[in-house]
C-alpha cells in the first residue's frame, strides 16, 4: 500500500520500522515520501537513511505524487488534518493522529508482550539450567502421574533419557515396587494438599541407595491442584558415614568397658589356673577329680583368651603402616592356618590380582582382619565347606579390595547392621572377632562391606585405600 506519511516525529521512525520489518505482515506498506517542516526532524533523517524519498511541502506532495493509497497523519495538530482532509483524492484513505495514537498503542502493547514472552522464555531456559545441572533427582508431573519434567540424573540412574519419561507414567517408567510407592506418595500429597518428606530406598542397578524425598503439590492461578513435584537427594554417603560414626562411638565406649573388665578379671584367673594346675599334679589320672580339674584348667584357659581378646580390642592402636601388597598379607594369613584343626575340613582357593596396587598398612593388623574374617567363615560353616579369597583393584574410587567369600548358609538381613557389633554371635563365640576388624580397617581409613555370595554365603570385602599406581594402572 503507497504510502505518504506527514509528521517526521518520533512516531514517523517507529511505523518506518514497522513497514520495513515483519510486523506488518497483514497490512503491507510501502512508504514512498515522509514530509514535515523541518528538514532536519528525526523522523525525516531516519527516512534519508533508509532511502526514502522526504519533502517539507505538504501540498506539493499530497497533489503531484501519484497513486497513493494511505497518509498517515503523525502531526497531531488539527489545522493540518483540516488541511488534509481539503485537498485529499478520491480513493486516498487518511489515518489521523487519533488513529495513529490508537494504533501506536496497539503496537506497543504487541511489542510489550513479545517483551514477556522473551523474558519468559529466558526465564524457562534459566530453569531447565537449573533442573539440569542440579544433582538431586526433580521430576514434576500432572494431576494423571504423568511427568511433565524430569532432570537428567533421574534418567540417568535408570539408563533411560530424559524424553523416555516425558508424558508417561511411573507405571510405564519405573520398576514395579518403587512405581508403587511414588504413586502412593504422590496421592497422600494430592489428598492432603500439603508438603510431605519420606525417607525412602531405591535400589539402582542392583544396590540400595537412601534417598530423603519431599513432595508437594502445584497449584494454578485459581489455587487448583495441577500436579505435584518431587525433590530426592541421595544421602546414601551421609547413611554411611553416620553408620561408620554410630559404630566407632560404640566400639570406643566398649573398649574402654572391656580393658576395665578385662584388668578385673585377669588378676583371679590368673590365681584360678595357677592353683588348679598344682592341684591336678597332685592327683593320679585315677582320681575322681582328675577330669573335675582338667574341665577347669580348659574353661579358665578360655575365659583367659576372651580376656586377651578384650584387651586387644580395648587398645584400638594405631597401625605402623608401611608399603603393603594385598597379595602378600593373604599368603601369609595361609602360612598360619594351615596347621590349624578349624580349617582341616576346608577347601581354600585363592583369586588374587598379579598386578595390584600397594596399600599403606598395618601388615600384621591386616594379616589379623583376614584371619578373624575367614575364621568367622569356618564358624558360618560349621567347620566344612570352602573359602574363596580375592584381591580387586577399584580404579574408580581407587581403592583395594579384599575379599573373604564362604559357601555356608549367608547372613539374614535383619542381622547384616549387627554383625560387627562387640559380643554379637549366633554360634555362642565371644562376639569380638568382626569388631575388632571392624576397628582396625577403619584405623586404615577403609570399610568393611558385606554381599551374599551365588553360593548362598556371605562375602566379606575389605576396602582400602590404595597408596600408589603401577604404569599400567595409570
Amino acid at each position: 500500500m503507497r504510502t505518504v506519511i506527514i509528521g517526521g516525529g518520533k512516531g514517523c521512525r517507529a511505523i518506518i520500522d514497522l513497514a520495513l520489518g515483519s510486523f506488518l505482515k497483514e497490512l503491507p506498506l510501502d512508504i514512498i515520501c515522509v514530509v514535515d517542516i523541518d528538514p532536519d526532524a528525526r523522523g525525516i533523517s531516519y527516512a534519508r537513511e533508509k532511502g526514502i524519498k522526504t519533502s517539507t511541502d505538504m501540498y506539493q506532495t499530497i497533489l503531484k505524487t501519484e497513486n497513493v493509497e494511505l497518509i498517515i497523519e503523525l502531526t497531531g495538530d488539527d489545522n493540518v488534518l483540516r488541511e488534509i482532509q481539503g485537498i485529499l483524492k478520491p480513493g486516498t484513505r487518511l489515518f489521523d493522529h487519533t488513529f495513529a495514537h490508537i494504533f501506536w498503542d496497539l503496537v506497543n502493547a504487541r511489542e510489550e508482550r513479545k517483551r514477556q514472552l522473551r523474558e519468559l522464555e529466558a526465564a524457562e531456559r534459566r530453569f531447565k539450567s537449573f533442573i539440569d545441572s542440579a544433582d538431586d533427582w526433580i521430576s514434576i508431573k500432572d494431576n494423571k502421574g504423568r511427568y511433565v519434567i524430569v532432570n537428567p540424573v533421574v534418567a540417568n540412574a535408570f539408563h533411560r533419557k530424559v524424553e523416555d519419561f516425558i508424558g508417561k507414567t511411573v507405571d510405564e517408567v519405573l520398576p514395579p515396587d518403587l512405581a508403587k510407592t511414588i504413586k502412593m506418595h504422590d496421592q497422600q500429597v494430592i489428598e492432603t494438599k500439603r508438603h510431605l518428606a519420606w525417607d525412602e530406598v531405591v535400589l539402582i542397578d542392583g544396590v540400595e541407595h537412601h534417598f530423603q524425598a519431599k513432595r508437594f503439590p502445584l497449584t494454578n492461578h485459581k489455587g487448583e491442584i495441577t500436579g505435584t513435584c518431587t525433590i530426592m537427594r541421595d544421602v546414601s554417603s551421609e547413611k554411611e558415614l553416620r553408620d561408620q560414626l554410630v559404630q566407632a562411638v560404640k566400639l570406643a565406649a566398649v573398649g574402654q568397658l572391656a580393658a576395665g573388665v578385662a584388668h578385673e578379671i585377669n588378676n583371679p584367673l590368673t590365681g584360678i589356673l595357677a592353683f588348679a594346675e598344682d592341684i591336678k599334679d597332685d592327683l593320679s589320672n585315677d582320681d575322681p577329680h582328675f577330669e573335675d580339674i582338667k574341665v577347669i584348667i580348659r574353661e579358665t584357659l578360655r575365659c583367659r583368651d576372651i580376656v586377651r581378646n578384650l584387651l586387644d580390642f580395648a587398645r584400638q592402636e594405631a597401625p605402623k603402616l608401611e608399603n603393603v601388597n594385598p597379595n602378600d598379607v593373604i599368603d601369609q594369613a595361609l602360612s598360619l592356618i594351615e596347621r590349624l584343626p578349624q580349617f582341616r575340613n576346608i577347601r581354600i582357593q585363592k583369586n588374587t590380582k598379579a598386578d595390584i596396587p600397594h596399600i599403606q598398612g598395618d601388615p600384621q593388623q591386616i594379616q589379623q582382619v583376614i584371619l578373624n574374617l575367614m575364621l568367622n567363615a569356618v564358624e558360618a560353616m560349621d567347620g566344612k565347606g570352602s573359602i574363596v579369597l580375592t584381591t580387586e583393584y577399584d580404579r574408580r574410587h581407587n581403592r583395594c579390595a579384599i575379599a573373604v567369600e564362604d559357601d555356608g548358609p549367608g547372613i539374614p538381613e535383619n542381622l547384616i547392621d549387627k554383625v560387627f557389633e562387640p559380643f554379637f554371635s549366633t554360634k555362642g563365640t565371644n562376639g569380638l572377632g568382626l569388631a575388632i576388624s571392624w576397628g582396625i580397617v577403619e584405623r586404615h581409613h577403609g570399610t568393611i562391606e558385606i554381599d551374599m555370595a551365588d553360593s548362598g554365603g556371605a562375602i566379606f570385602r575389605v576396602l582400602l585405600p590404595a597408596t600408589y599406581l603401577k604404569k599400567e594402572w595409570q
